[in-house]
């Protein structure tokens, strides 16, 4: 990926949590002040135009993403949604667990590192990017009044600088009990990477942690693989310059993560989120376009 402007992917995220609160039959799906923190966040960063962000509350908006959706995939919006609502839960689940320590590596613009830090000033939150995204995103923190004493925002090129370095420049500690955040990140590494993060994490964290994140299909190469939407998705990857690297198939998890030291603890996909937090808000027939899986693994 390029490292040398804010990722575009990590903008277009920030921006549909905006989206998806500005949706009133959606906005409860995310956790409760993300999409105001990320709107926060994202305007002081100035990593992108008010007016790209203004007009994302706008009706035109949400009624072109509509018919965005119908001829790709409806649901595509609300796996978003999902994605981060999950997220945000095993890190509550993890710490109140005995979790003391949150790792978010490839945070983008996400609030969910800020928000743990104001919400649990006990645990020591870190999140590490790229330096093109975490500066512009430290400086949007810092705007945005969610700076903390226990927040640490690492501005560093993962392939030129190990986690470990990383982490030595902050109070975290490799005995501590912790959760790992890695949302769209693991397919965009090729797969020894992929072996290579893992490892870092082993080596890092203590016995009981635990790592969630997100990963895509593949196929028998473990090139990825998005089912009806792999064409338009990784096309427009590409022109990006973040290309999709790693997929694999769910059933290989299991797998793929002992081999590295880590214990399959559970796996999500879109019909198991659609009972876990659609059906409950009185959506139940919503589409759900998941064209990821979410795993989770301890150490």
């Amino acid at each position: 990926m390029p490292h040398d402007r804010p990722s575009l992917t990590a903008k277009k995220i920030a921006r549909f949590l905006i989206l998806i609160d500005a949706v009133p039959r959606l906005g409860p799906l995310l956790p409760e002040g993300a999409a105001s923190a990320a709107e926060a966040i994202l305007r002081a960063s100035g990593a992108v135009g008010r007016r790209q962000i203004d007009m994302m509350r706008a009706p035109w908006t949400q009624r072109f993403y509509e018919i965005a959706e119908a001829f790709t995939a409806r649901g595509q919006l609300v796996w978003f949604g999902l994605r981060k609502r999950w997220m945000a839960d095993v890190v509550e689940e993890a710490i109140a667990g005995g979790a003391t320590q949150l790792l978010v590596v490839g945070a983008g613009f996400d609030p969910l590192a800020a928000m743990v830090a104001r919400r649990h000033p006990e645990v020591t939150c870190v999140e590490v990017d790229a330096p093109a995204t975490a500066e512009p995103k430290r400086r949007g923190v810092r705007g945005a009044g969610f700076e903390r004493t226990n927040l640490h925002i690492c501005a560093a090129d993962l392939s030129k600088r190990s986690l470990g370095e990383v982490l030595r420049g902050t109070p975290w500690r490799s005995d501590a009990r912790s959760v790992v955040v890695a949302e769209g990140l693991l397919m965009y590494l090729d797969v020894k990477d992929v072996k290579a993060f893992l490892g870092a994490i082993r080596e890092h964290t203590t016995a009981g942690s635990h790592l969630a994140f997100s990963y895509v299909d593949g196929d028998d190469a473990g090139r990825p693989h998005l089912g009806t939407l792999d064409w338009p998705i990784r096309a427009t990857l590409r022109i990006a310059g973040e290309r999709m690297r790693w997929g694999i198939r769910p059933r290989e998890l299991a797998g793929f993560v002992e081999a590295a030291g880590f214990r399959l603890v559970g796996q999500m996909d879109g019909e198991a989120l659609r009972k876990k937090y659609l059906a409950p808000i009185g959506l139940p027939e919503e589409p759900v376009a998941a064209y990821e899986h979410l795993g989770l693994v301890e150490t």
